[in-house]
């Protein structure tokens, strides 16, 4: 007697290989979702809403900024808004600016949050940030959940101790400034302190430099 062929067989294989395929669909799209809202949620953690700005020179202050650096903003504000711009008075907002913003950490989300930089030279902004990254930055845990159980520095004050008119080329040896033979640049000695006693630096001695129609800070050490 021939035996009856299961007609059933193929069917329950394409059932179980559709039913498998399914799976596997919807596992891939609960990673995206996930992956998706971790993303919106690191997104969301890192921006930061911009509360005032001097267009002009596109210099900006977040939300997340410290007062002092606040209320320097809103001098360097005032000195920028003249029809007149007394240019000292700016190089030595545009230094206490940077070092309030560069060496207060307690603010930063994470390794890649590097303050300061717009008041960089544009040519060196990106070194600038490699050189933050690998350096002082580099303790910056990630504070996605604004949960970090970390101690980081925040500036109390700043002080200009010395600022004096120099030809940049003197102490720059740079391509960019080779040809400029005024003393159309600062030199300054600065200092600052902490709010907690640490052994971050606390003085050092900035170059600030006609960078198009804005100053910024070209050297530091």
């Amino acid at each position: 007697m021939r035996k009856k062929k299961n007609n059933n067989a193929p069917k329950k294989s394409k059932k179980k290989k559709l039913i498998a395929f399914i799976i596997i669909l919807l596992i891939a799209i609960i990673l995206v979702i996930f992956a998706l809202s971790i993303g919106k949620k690191e997104n969301e953690e890192g921006t930061k809403k911009v509360v005032d700005e001097i267009k002009n020179f596109e210099y900006t202050v977040s939300d997340t900024d410290t007062k002092l650096f606040k209320d320097k903003f809103k001098e360097l504000k005032t000195v920028l808004s003249k029809e007149e711009i007394d240019k000292e008075q700016y190089a030595s907002l545009v230094a206490q600016l940077f070092i309030i913003d560069f060496y207060t950490l307690s603010n930063k989300t994470n390794i890649n949050d590097v303050g300061a930089v717009q008041f960089v030279y544009s040519s060196y902004k990106s070194d600038f940030v490699d050189f933050a990254r690998t350096g002082m930055y580099k303790q910056v845990q990630s504070n996605l959940d604004n949960d970090r159980d970390q101690e980081l520095p925040e500036v109390k004050s700043v002080e200009i101790e010395q600022i004096e008119s120099v030809v940049p080329s003197t102490i720059l040896e740079s391509e960019d400034f080779k040809d400029v033979t005024e003393a159309n640049a600062y030199e300054i000695n600065i200092s600052w302190t902490y709010t907690k006693t640490n052994d971050f630096q606390d003085s050092a001695t900035m170059l600030i430099v006609e960078d198009n129609d804005k100053l910024s800070v070209a050297k530091l050490k």
